[in-house]
């Protein structure tokens, strides 16, 4: 048997978190496995969708999580990904915006 994993309270905040994103522009996809942490993308769905800061600012503020550093990775194809610490344990959301395309 493998232990036990967080996969179940990632699956239980993934509705809400994904609503929020909707308002601000984004879909939401999951992405990995689950058993470490919760690997979510953002992508712009809208013309115009908020900045990537905005975003996080009301998924700090909605749930009992902080953000983990001020500021993101930058990673290939500049996806801008964020750390985020659920309130206990090695529990954390790892949130990435792929850029918006530039006129």
């Amino acid at each position: 048997m493998k232990k036990a994993n967080y996969a179940p309270v990632y699956c239980a905040l993934y509705p809400e978190i994904a609503e929020l994103t909707r308002e601000f522009g984004y879909a939401l996809a999951i992405h990995g496995s689950l058993a470490r942490d919760f690997d979510l993308i953002c992508i712009p769905w809208v013309e115009k969708p908020a900045l990537p800061t905005d975003v996080i600012k009301a998924i700090t503020k909605k749930f009992a999580i902080k953000l983990v550093g001020e500021n993101p990775e930058i990673k290939l194809h500049g996806r801008e990904a964020w750390a985020i610490s659920i309130a206990f344990g090695e529990c954390f959301i790892d949130l990435s915006f792929m850029p918006t395309k530039l006129a």
